[in-house]
């Protein structure tokens, strides 16, 4: 049905008026944000309200927020910058429980391991911790700044990382393997489906330039991922494997738990010195750091201390045939 030239007009005098003044959610943003906006709008030829703008688009992120609180018994949904305030420790709960690694998101196959994941109080929100990954993606990234563009990258058990999305994004051919499923799509990223033990060898001359093995290796063989207790040390298993995979001289980083004394149960080994040179047999070590956490927040280059365990971070590279 065609709107009248009286009703077209006075919808159209509203959408400027909402453009002009801005919602909660707009006026929240910097001067730099909203020029931002302009120009994706006036790029998308939305400026002149043709079709929604993404001024709309923040619009309909704000009233499905509320519309999600409402639906959680907050009837009356408070404007922004009181909802802190009325936030109460069941929602709290709530919201920490759905957005950590067993909620939605992870039952979805969508939760990202975050730095810096925040908890949810009465009242507020704060910082819950800063974890490992802090130092381990930098690390990654500054490892690999060398190689150049298009250089093939396996990224092993990264379904819970973003890594292998930003080194396909940065040019590099990134196969992700993980039997586990990875959602995230870019033209140069691949996803084996598949335990690293069962990779397809790509034979000599498609060989991987660089294998990044970030938190990983260190579950193999245990139990936590729903996978069977096997006493043939699979990380060990798994770091020889890599020695076939990667191109002579190619380039091996590795991130594990590392302690003075090593430890193991169901969810994770903890490596010490020995045990590092164990996991790593066979490989010529370049580069090899060790990252404590000092506190709840802080991580600091180091060996770490009796109290906390750290992290190894360690470049190396395959020998020649």
């Amino acid at each position: 049905m065609t709107l009248s030239g009286g009703a077209g007009a006075g919808a159209g005098a509203a959408a400027r008026v909402k453009a002009l003044l801005g919602w909660p959610l707009r006026r929240a943003l910097d001067p730099r944000v909203r020029m931002t906006v302009h120009e994706i709008d006036a790029r998308l030829g939305s400026e002149g309200f043709a079709r929604p703008t993404v001024h709309d688009r923040l619009d309909d992120l704000d009233r499905m927020g509320r519309d999600m609180l409402a639906g959680l018994g907050w009837r009356d949904v408070p404007e922004p910058g009181s909802a802190l305030a009325q936030l109460d420790a069941p929602r709290a709960a709530y919201l920490n429980w759905a957005g950590g690694p067993d909620g939605y998101a992870s039952q979805a196959g969508l939760w990202f391991n975050p730095p810096v994941p925040v908890q949810h109080n009465a009242g507020g929100v704060e910082v819950l911790l800063v974890n490992e990954r802090i130092v381990e993606q930098p690390f990654v990234f500054g490892a690999l700044a060398a190689l150049p563009a298009g250089a093939r990258v396996l990224d092993v058990g990264g379904s819970e990382s973003t890594v292998g999305l930003s080194l396909a994004t940065l040019g590099h051919r990134v196969t992700v393997v993980d039997p586990r499923a990875h959602p995230l799509r870019h033209p140069n990223l691949t996803h084996a489906a598949c335990r690293l033990d069962e990779l397809r060898d790509p034979g000599p001359g498609a060989r991987f330039d660089a294998a990044v093995v970030l938190s990983a290796v260190e579950h193999f063989g245990l139990e936590h991922y729903g996978l069977e207790w096997s006493d043939d040390r699979a990380d060990l298993v798994a770091l020889t494997r890599l020695r076939t995979l990667v191109v002579p001289g190619g380039l091996l980083v590795l991130t594990v738990p590392f302690a003075e004394q090593a430890t193991v149960d169901d969810f994770q080994r903890v490596y010490d010195e020995a045990g590092l040179r164990e996991l790593l047999a066979g490989w010529d070590v370049r580069t090899s750091l060790r990252v404590g956490r000092t506190d709840r927040l802080t991580w600091q280059l180091g060996e770490p201390s009796r109290e906390r365990h750290g992290v190894a971070l360690v470049t190396a590279v395959s020998p020649p045939p």
